[in-house]
């Protein structure tokens, strides 16, 4: 079993620290770094760790002092049977917060007066929360991070915008940087493009519901004769034709092979038994440009009467061969595509090939939409557009003056 000592932090809460194969530490006078030797553990999990304190007398305890004391609880523990209390090594210096790098992840705040600001804030103040790609919780850490993102000090007491990865929250930290209140913000959702509306087609015009994918034939045996499509696949994907103001034939003519208007037009396929959604969020909802929007997608838009708040909007990221595709499908792929499922048609099934990431060959395109549901940003033409199927991050915009 492994050499544990431990770290009591300033709510009194217990932090365990590995004290075995530590090569390296680093003191100040109000911070305690402890590294390790790469690959000992198997992965980047406890690798580094943190530990914050406030210091009395910074002329008595000094950064030589709190060295000598921490390596004196490391050899007492090494050698004892029970697990050794540092603060009891410390004196008068009281260890705040105690972080592990390798379990923390990054984040931005801003300061904001209430939930209403912060949902709308744009923060940019880097620093690391004590969780591991979840959802922060109550009495989780909080700290302010240096260029090499280990924490660096606390986050004054205040109430703030947090944002970790796509989502944002309005929160309160206390006076030892912990969360003590946390809120999740709504999706910001600029465009929301509901496939039910849309229902047995022919889709002829720029419907405000008809974002198109390219889709590629060659990954799902033949997707063109699956949608009756009988032009020239070589002439696909559309982005050129699709983009002229007198031939928008390839997006919504009979005879294309975009999905779902695709599907609609050739096969005849009814989406209005299906609930699927898109939207985009733009990454600024005051400007008209797709560039870095996300795309997300929801199974439950109309099963909350079409309520956009009350739906469960994830974005569009697919794993390579993950089965389910989305948590949220109700049946592991995106119904009204194929057989719904992972594997898209009988026949990629029997073969055993969950290749659904890609099946998309990341070009959508998307139709004049107009104003934004929550900012000034207007679109009046379409546009043809790049995105990440990891991600769901728009890429690039290759035209934005499409015919609508």
């Amino acid at each position: 079993m492994s050499k544990i000592g431990i770290v009591r932090d300033s709510i009194s809460v217990n932090k365990p620290v590995k004290l075995e194969y530590i090569n390296k530490i680093e003191t100040t006078v109000n911070k305690i770094t402890i590294s390790y030797t790469a690959g000992n553990f198997g992965s980047n999990n406890n690798s580094e760790v943190v530990i914050l304190l406030v210091n009395p007398d910074v002329s008595a305890y000094t950064a030589a002092y709190i060295r000598e004391r921490v390596l004196r609880w490391i050899s007492d523990g090494l050698s004892s049977t029970s697990a050794l209390v540092l603060n009891e090594y410390l004196g008068k210096i009281v260890p705040t917060q105690v972080g592990v790098v390798g379990t923390q992840t990054t984040g931005q705040i801003i300061s904001a007066v209430d939930s209403a600001t912060a949902c709308v804030a744009s923060p940019n103040i880097q620093v690391a929360i004590d969780t591991n790609n979840a959802a922060p919780l109550i009495g989780t850490g909080i700290y302010l991070i240096d260029g090499s993102s280990r924490p660096s000090e606390p986050v004054a007491a205040g109430n703030y915008a947090l944002l970790i990865g796509l989502t944002q929250y309005f929160i309160t930290v206390n006076n030892v940087s912990n969360i003590s209140f946390i809120e999740v913000c709504p999706l910001a959702l600029d465009y929301v493009f509901n496939l039910q509306n849309l229902g047995a087609g022919p889709v002829t015009s720029a419907d405000l519901d008809s974002i198109s994918f390219t889709l590629r034939s060659f990954f799902i045996n033949n997707y063109f004769g699956y949608v009756g499509y009988t032009g020239n696949p070589n002439a696909e994907p559309p982005e050129f034709q699709a983009c002229d103001s007198a031939d928008v034939n390839s997006v919504y003519g009979s005879n294309n092979a975009m999905w779902p208007v695709g599907d609609i037009n050739n096969a005849g396929k009814d989406f209005s038994a299906f609930d699927v959604s898109f939207a985009i969020s733009l990454n600024d909802s005051n400007v008209a440009n797709f560039q870095d929007a996300t795309l997300y997608i929801s199974f439950d838009l109309n099963a909350n009467a079409g309520v956009v708040a009350d739906a469960t909007f994830v974005p569009f990221q697919i794993g390579f061969g993950t089965s389910p595709i989305f948590a949220e499908s109700p049946t592991t792929g995106i119904p009204g595509l194929g057989d719904g499922t992972v594997f898209v048609t009988p026949t990629q099934a029997s073969t055993g090939q969950n290749r659904f990431r890609d099946l998309f060959s990341s070009q959508i395109f998307v139709p004049a939409v107009g104003q934004s549901l929550i900012g000034t940003a207007n679109f009046t033409n379409g546009s043809w557009l790049n995105i990440s199927t990891s991600s769901g991050q728009v890429n690039m915009v290759f035209n934005g003056t499409c015919n609508p």
